[in-house]
């Protein structure tokens, strides 16, 4: 009993928002009205007068439209406008401010009320479009930019917002493990569990027969779209899972797109390829504009809607043959040897004129998707995976500083295989990478290792610096 006595005594104490809200509003209304009251009993003339002066030259225009105030007002104005600035206050009390008052209010609700109405409309509208329909005018925008700047030039026609993000020549970057899956360097080891008991029981002696390891095939661009979750869910398990190296050295190879000539590129290659020789020799905002120009004239589908890029490149064989005999461009091209790291070489030198970014060449993404995937990461810390093999090859000849002839792609394969393991989609001899390092979470402390006082002996500290 007592409980429930102190328990209703507690709500019975406990205060109440709302009701505390209306009582606060209640005396807020009552303090206003007081104070209203008073400073009409003691400045009633101050007040009356200051309307008669407001009402008296309002009524000058009002009385030109007495058809928008009722007759209690309008029938009034012609000769407020004539001598209500004359009363004399002291004859005239709350009744007479109460009339003011109204007309003013009445001109004020005749003023401010459409305006609202029309921002009531417009937010309105507004909120429905980005509730709803979520328009994008990106057409509009495209059409008034797209003479100045060549990315937009570049996408011009294009229906960005209905173009799947993993099909076609303008998708997204693959990720690693998309990039091996679609093709086909990801393996499987068939798991042989009796062999395996047979060879443990033998002590080794009778070795397990082991099978090639098979490929996984039918990765498409609507797998791209899974949930890690349901990426799992459909392929083996990581530990059976590694990379096929012999094959991915060949699929990198192939991104560095043989040696470099002139005669062996196509329109679309030759028409970077003389954007990127006027940034070294010209500067960047010759090559800008050349950029802009060709954007232009750039189509990437026919009527049809099929893809079949085309690019006016009349006067380009001219800019080409002009600035490829430079000493600069001379130079370079001793450096690097297959056509992706040329490209590379080019826009990585001239970015000592400036910033020269790809979306200056954003069409370029539609003729030749690797190329301009590898000349999207300059400037980067990790290469795209479509970009592995120019960028290991690269980075080569920027040690060496000389061209190198043969490919050098294993640094990518190198860096594809870490990148999937960490991930773990693929695994090692070793075990998965969670495992690895559960394993060396359990071993015990090296101190020698990782000692902060190694080398240093603690009976005869060095004497400190002078």
């Amino acid at each position: 009993m007592s409980a429930n006595t102190h328990g209703g005594g507690a709500s019975q104490g406990a205060s109440d928002k709302h009701l505390d809200s209306l009582i606060f509003i209640l005396v807020s209304i009552v303090t206003v009205l007081l104070v209203f009251w008073l400073l009409w009993r003691s400045q009633s003339e101050v007040i009356l007068t200051g309307l008669f002066y407001i009402v008296g030259y309002m009524s000058k225009g009002l009385q030109h439209v007495p058809w928008v105030y009722p007759d209690s007002m309008s029938g009034n104005f012609a000769s407020w406008a004539q001598s209500l600035h004359l009363a004399d206050p002291s004859r005239y009390g709350w009744d007479a401010a109460k009339q003011l008052i109204s007309v003013i209010s009445h001109t004020f609700m005749l003023l401010f009320v459409p305006l609202v109405l029309l921002r009531v409309r417009r937010i309105r509208k507004t909120h429905i479009i980005n509730r709803f329909k979520r328009r994008f005018n990106l057409e509009k925008l495209v059409e008034l930019n797209s003479t100045r700047y060549a990315a937009l030039a570049s996408i011009k026609g294009e229906d960005l917002l209905n173009t799947p993000i993993h099909e076609g020549p303008l998708a997204i970057a693959r990720q690693p493990i998309d990039f091996a899956l679609e093709n086909h360097l990801v393996v499987v080891h068939k798991k042989r569990v009796g062999a395996t008991v047979l060879s443990a029981m033998l002590g080794g002696r009778g070795a397990a027969r082991k099978d090639a390891p098979k490929p996984i095939t039918g990765w498409t661009s609507k797998k791209m779209r899974w949930s890690v979750e349901q990426r799992r869910r459909a392929m083996p398990p990581p530990n059976r899972c590694r990379l096929d190296v012999a094959r991915t050295d060949m699929i990198l190879s192939e991104q560095l797109g043989g040696p470099f000539s002139v005669k062996a590129l196509d329109k679309f290659e030759r028409c970077l390829l003389a954007i990127l020789l006027t940034a070294n020799t010209k500067g960047l905002g010759p090559a800008r504009e050349l950029a802009l120009k060709l954007a232009l004239s750039y189509q990437r589908t026919n009527k049809k809607g099929q893809h079949a890029p085309t690019i006016d490149d009349r006067g380009i064989g001219e800019i080409i043959n002009t600035a490829i005999k430079k000493p600069v461009i001379r130079d370079l091209l001793k450096r690097h040897h297959f056509k992706a790291t040329v490209f590379m070489g080019l826009l990585d030198a001239s970015w000592k004129k400036g910033i020269f970014t790809t979306p200056e060449f954003l069409w370029f993404k539609g003729c030749n998707r690797g190329l301009y995937l590898a000349l999207c990461c300059h400037g980067g810390d990790r290469p795209f995976s479509e970009a592995l093999g120019p960028w290991a090859h690269f980075m080569l000849e920027r040690q060496k500083g000389h061209a190198v002839k043969t490919p050098c792609v294993e640094a990518g394969t190198d860096g594809l295989q870490k990148m999937l393991f960490d991930e773990e989609w693929i695994g090692s001899d070793d075990g998965l990478a969670s495992e690895i390092a559960e394993r060396k979470a359990l071993e015990p402390g090296n101190d020698d290792q990782y000692s902060p006082t190694k080398g240093i002996d603690l009976f005869d500290p060095p004497k400190p610096a002078a």
